[in-house]
């Protein structure tokens, strides 16, 4: 089964990339005004976001008839692009209300410039909305004597048909948090049945997209509970940011222990700009791999049919989890 799409391939000729980086220009809220360090909040740079965004398009994860979460959203640049390509619906989840406010203003904007959420009626569809949920990750850190590296965190808050918020961010790097995450960190997502702090179904959406803080000596292994919290979200596909020197262990994870298929679809540099006391350079590269992880289009098909079965079946989530924003 190709992965690709005609009708995906048609969206990229037309929406080129240029034109797109040119609409995510126009986004209000962008970068962070005070940004948290223990969040590593970070902003995603447009050309990034495009590339990402138009290489989803083509292996037919975004885009018209896909659903998209972007877990850890921050102010929105990266789940809104989605929204931007008229993929069916948005939801954007942080933990942090400050970033969830910006990314608020930036829905509202994009909203009354009819970039996304409204279409004319020769339109061939559009995105019918963005929800902002707010929701904390948990997870087990390592145990002390384990060693950590430089990382990013969390962002936050949001607005549109709305049930909260979800956390993200990034900030300094070091060594790779994922060469050293417990036992629990590694259990395969199907046998793990814990709480994850994401009051969200399982396999609730196409595809989950995730830029993860990578791991600082308070939260060594965090992106690997990013990782896994967005394989239980999605159905299709994920699309996650990882240290290029962490490649070896996560692919080997996945792929071996987790039985999922893999694929690195993007080697990148990720600009980090100066932006806390303790940045000594004007900006630094970091090495990075865009790795999607993938169900083949049955297993796609299965995720989506016992994802509306137990949707069907399941309590309506209080409003002071998810409630309407």
């Amino acid at each position: 089964q190709p992965l690709y799409n005609t009708r995906a391939i048609v969206i990229v000729a037309t929406m080129k990339q240029k034109h797109l980086e040119s609409c995510l220009s126009s986004i209000p809220n962008r970068v962070f005004p005070d940004p948290k360090i223990q969040l590593e909040q970070y902003p995603t740079s447009v050309n990034l976001a495009a590339s990402i965004v138009l290489t989803a398009l083509v292996k037919g994860d975004a885009g018209k008839g896909r659903t998209i979460l972007d877990l850890g959203c921050g102010t929105g640049n990266l789940g809104l692009a989605f929204a931007m390509v008229k993929s069916d619906f948005v939801y954007l989840v942080d933990c942090d209300s400050d970033a969830l406010d910006l990314a608020r203003e930036n829905v509202e904007m994009l909203e009354e410039e009819e970039l996304i959420g409204s279409c004319s009626e020769d339109e061939d569809g559009c995105c019918m909305g963005v929800e902002l949920i707010m929701a904390k990750l948990k997870y087990d850190p390592p145990k002390k004597n384990q060693s950590g590296g430089g990382g990013r965190g969390g962002k936050g808050k949001g607005r549109g048909r709305g049930r909260g918020g979800g956390g993200r961010g990034k900030g300094g790097r070091g060594s790779a948090s994922s060469t050293h995450p417990n036992e629990l960190l590694l259990l395969d997502p199907k046998l793990d049945n814990r709480d994850d702090g994401i009051p969200l179904p399982s396999k609730m959406v196409d595809t989950v997209i995730t830029n993860p803080p990578f791991g600082t000596k308070n939260n060594e292994g965090i992106d690997v509970q990013f990782l896994k919290t967005a394989i239980r979200l999605a159905r299709r596909s994920v699309y996650s940011f990882h240290k290029t020197s962490t490649r070896p262990f996560l692919v080997k994870l996945l792929r071996d222990k987790w039985g999922l298929n893999v694929e690195v679809v993007a080697e990148m540099k990720f600009d980090i700009p100066n932006m806390y006391k303790f940045h000594k350079q004007k900006c630094v590269d970091v090495e990075v791999d865009l790795i999607r992880v993938f169900w083949e289009e049955e297993d796609a098909i299965e995720n989506k049919d016992a994802s509306e079965e137990e949707e069907s079946e399941g309590e309506e989530m209080p409003l002071g989890v998810c409630g309407v924003a």
